[in-house]
């Protein structure tokens, strides 16, 4: 089988390779309700059940460091193994909190060792003025099938039971695997047989922490993930609560397709960000729409007690365009701005924050909706979000005064 090495077709391989990774990202996400009452979770629990899978990415997130002495493509097809063996225990043994967040936390370790190191494996076998928009468009991948795994979740489980629901992603890494082992043409990484310079330790975070403007695409990606991923794991359950406050008023919707149809939007959104960035330059880009994005989040919580439509159509469509449309950009600016010798190391620092991030979003959102009220309630609804929302407050400030200056990109 020929291997794959040009601009656009490696791009388009890897986007197929990162869709068949994440068919089963937001799956328990879209079963959350079910788990709550079979499992009897509290709503603080249900956050855990989100977030172990960004705490267990967290531990395993330094060995992205190695593809700066190795083919990225050994540790793709590492992490697809890993979420073959996550999604097969989970469909088959979970019958509990913990066991749960077992399984769960063994798809966090497949998730690390294949997303960021796939932009890794592009940046690799691209020259730099094709990176942006490849990377943009890989990004934007993510949004498709992961929302996909709302809707095939949601259905394969009113089908067949939750259980079967996870069969799917097993069967869809698998042949992810084959697309890295059979397809993906190797590349010698640009640290490879460099020496390390002194004092920098086995993964060079000291390096990588003294660039300015890596940390401020740094700190704009924890922001990013803790809003995406509490507003994705919670999408479902805050949808059923809109509903449940118009009783007659909103449709008898499938809140898993609904779900699904709204995570897609992050799509064209992402992709446009991330044009947009190329041309008037990614840290500026990035700034205004965490900015956007997080004023949307400090109200979309309290706009579930407007009229159905205008709560539908206004502030939670506008969330979820604007959620996904600095994705690209803060991923292209952070490669952009690292150094190529160090890019591997910098990737696993980016990844091992943005996880700490995608621990924080959900499990930030279920601890506040639990205190305050719990999820009948709109008040707790409203701070839930509201917290989120001042997390990319403060994010977009530091990425404008550490990467955002004059001649910033």
């Amino acid at each position: 089988m020929p291997r794959v090495s040009r601009p656009r077709a490696l791009t388009a391989l890897m986007c197929a390779y990162l869709g068949l990774t994440v068919l089963g990202f937001h799956g328990v996400a879209a079963l959350l309700p079910g788990f709550m009452d079979l499992w009897h979770l509290s709503e603080t629990e249900a956050g855990w059940l989100l977030g172990v899978m960004s705490l267990c990415s967290l531990l395993a997130s330094p060995a992205i460091a190695l593809t700066d002495r190795i083919d990225t493509r050994w540790l793709m097809l590492a992490g697809t193994g890993f979420n073959v063996v996550g999604y097969a225990g989970f469909g088959l043994y979970a019958d509990g909190l913990v066991s749960a967040m077992f399984f769960r936390g063994l798809v966090g370790v497949g998730y690390v060792l294949t997303y960021m190191p796939g932009i890794k494996a592009m940046a690799d076998r691209l020259a730099a003025g094709e990176q942006a928009q490849a990377t943009a468009t890989y990004v934007s991948s993510f949004s498709i099938c992961s929302s996909l795994s709302v809707a095939v979740t949601g259905l394969v489980a009113g089908w067949a039971g939750w259980r079967w629901a996870f069969a799917v992603p097993v069967a869809s890494n698998l042949l992810a695997a084959a697309i890295v082992l059979f397809m993906l043409a190797p590349a010698r990484p640009a640290g490879a047989g460099a020496a390390r310079a002194p004092g920098l330790g086995v993964f060079g975070w000291r390096a990588v922490t003294g660039n300015r403007a890596s940390m401020g695409y740094v700190a704009g990606g924890f922001s990013h993930t803790v809003e995406l991923l509490a507003m994705r794991g919670w999408t479902v359950a805050f949808l059923a609560f809109a509903v449940s406050l118009h009783p007659g008023a909103a449709p008898a919707w499938n809140l898993s397709l609904v779900a699904t149809a709204l995570i897609l939007l992050g799509v064209p959104s992402g992709m446009a960000g991330g044009a947009i960035g190329a041309r008037f330059g990614l840290a500026r880009t990035s700034v205004v729409v965490m900015v956007l994005s997080a004023l949307v989040a400090m109200g979309v919580g309290f706009s579930a007690a407007l009229p159905f439509w205008m709560f539908f159509l206004g502030p939670l469509l506008l969330h979820n365009i604007l959620v996904l449309a600095d994705s690209g950009t803060l991923s292209a600016g952070m490669m952009g701005s690292a150094d190529p010798a160090r890019r591997g190391a910098t990737v696993a620092f980016y990844t091992m924050v943005a996880s700490v991030g995608s621990f924080v979003g959900p499990v930030l959102l279920g601890t506040v909706l639990d205190a305050a009220g719990g999820r009948a309630s709109l008040l707790a609804w409203g701070l839930a979000f509201g917290s989120v929302g001042l997390i990319g407050l403060a994010a977009a400030f530091t990425l404008h005064r550490l990467a955002g200056g004059p001649g910033a990109r």
